[in-house]
């Protein structure tokens, strides 16, 4: 299979395009961009590549030799980084440099306004992904992260190659005799990805000469999985609650099993936060409470707080705004209360039990159960106090006294 079918077959429209290749002089890159560079006159894109210095080797310094020696040989542009040393992490560095690099060739996409990020991974790339996640998760979503189609940073993310494997690459390196650089470090054993390429992945190729040709297949294969998934599920929508957590009724997933429950917040945590996660949703607490699922991040950790606030002045709580009003405005009304002109406070709610028209009092926690909002969210719920008497509650409680010499006051969110 030729490159230019990758782009017909994905309906890619190259004509007056920018493409930003992400370079590291080494044989796969090498290939990609020799590969682009010999179609850009015939289809009219321009070709630009990006390369991040990381600085891990002494002799890294020749990668960007090489890549701006062929960048002049044909005329092409490109953008070269070094990664300081000082921000290099002691720990977890393969993490760190993978964020620190494509944070550079997504930001080299947006300055100079390109349209694709490409990059050169391939069909043993894709196969050790596969299995790196078998290994480490069992994840489906994860196991299919490395996909011919998708977005980085915002930036849309191509990988042409997926269909290639590495010995073909290196045949093709010779076959138009360019030069590149081997990283040393992809000869050791001390990265699991590379004790399965070395030691792994030969076996599994003996069995089958086929098996990149199958990985290439199951990607595809569960890409379809995943749209049709998506499609279904976004739908369903959980709606964002008290800024901190998101809310959706039981009911809406009351036809899927478990296993598709879990598989549904995979997914939205994947869309709305960008993380991927396990079946037990690490670093994310999902609650089922008075029929309502409640879904928020572990580190929630509201400080209980009172302060005293004006009526038509803004004021911040729990990294909300607010404003108390006697006028209607056009902000989202969180509620109202009529009261008498008083001192106001703001803050969370202390007191235990809440004032009645009777002249009785109701439990804080009944009204809480009743307005389905679970304890751990409860110090979230902006509170309003008359002098120190609790007159509103956010979704909860509102003061039932009402007289003529009464105001009626507002409570409104202020949505930026």
């Amino acid at each position: 299979m030729k490159i230019i079918d990758f782009f017909k077959n994905h309906h890619i429209d190259l004509k007056d395009k920018i493409l930003v290749v992400a370079s590291s002089a080494g044989p796969d890159s090498m290939a990609l961009a020799e590969m682009l560079n010999s179609q850009k006159e015939k289809l009219g894109y321009q070709l630009v590549l990006a390369h991040f210095d990381h600085q891990l080797r002494d002799d890294s310094f020749t990668e960007t030799e090489l890549l701006e020696k062929y960048c002049h040989q044909h005329g092409i542009k490109f953008f070269n980084k070094k990664w300081a040393k000082k921000l290099q992490p002691a720990q977890g560095i393969e993490a760190a440099a993978r964020i620190a690099r494509y944070d550079f060739l997504t930001k080299v996409v947006k300055e100079i306004n390109a349209d694709y990020l490409l990059t050169a991974h391939h069909g043993d790339d894709l196969l050790e992904n596969i299995l790196l996640k078998l290994i480490r998760s069992g994840n489906p979503e994860e196991m299919n992260s490395l996909q011919e189609v998708g977005k980085m940073n915002g930036v849309p993310l191509l990988r042409p190659l997926l269909s290639y494997s590495k010995k073909e690459l290196l045949e093709y390196d010779k076959a138009h005799r360019l030069n590149f650089i081997e990283d040393s470090t992809n000869q050791e054993d001390s990265t699991m990805r590379n004790r399965l390429r070395h030691h792994i992945v030969p076996c599994l190729k003996a069995e089958n000469p086929d098996l990149l040709e199958n990985a290439l297949r199951y990607s595809h294969e569960m890409s379809r999985f995943k749209e049709l998934a998506d499609n279904n599920f976004q739908k369903i929508t959980p709606q964002k609650f008290l800024k901190v957590a998101y809310r959706l009724e039981k009911e809406k997933l009351a036809s899927f099993n478990v296993e598709e429950r879990i598989y549904f917040w995979q997914n939205f945590i994947w869309r709305t936060w960008h993380e991927r996660v396990n079946q037990n949703l690490n670093g994310y607490l999902l609650l089922e409470y008075q029929g309502y699922y409640y879904l928020s991040r572990h580190s929630l950790q509201a400080k209980p707080e009172v302060f005293k606030i004006e009526v038509d002045r803004k004021f911040d709580y729990q990294g909300r705004k607010f404003v108390l009003s006697e006028k209607q405005l056009s902000y989202p009304m969180a509620g109202d209360f009529w009261m008498q002109k008083v001192d106001f406070w703001a803050g969370s709610l202390l007191q235990t039990k809440l004032p009645l028209k009777n002249g009785h009092h109701v439990k804080s926690k009944k009204k809480f159960a009743q307005a389905g909002i679970p304890q751990y969210l409860r110090p979230y719920c902006l509170t309003i106090y008359a002098n120190q008497i609790p007159v509103f509650v956010e979704k909860t409680y509102q003061s039932q006294l009402k007289s003529d010499k009464f105001i009626h006051y507002y409570v409104y969110e202020i949505i930026d």
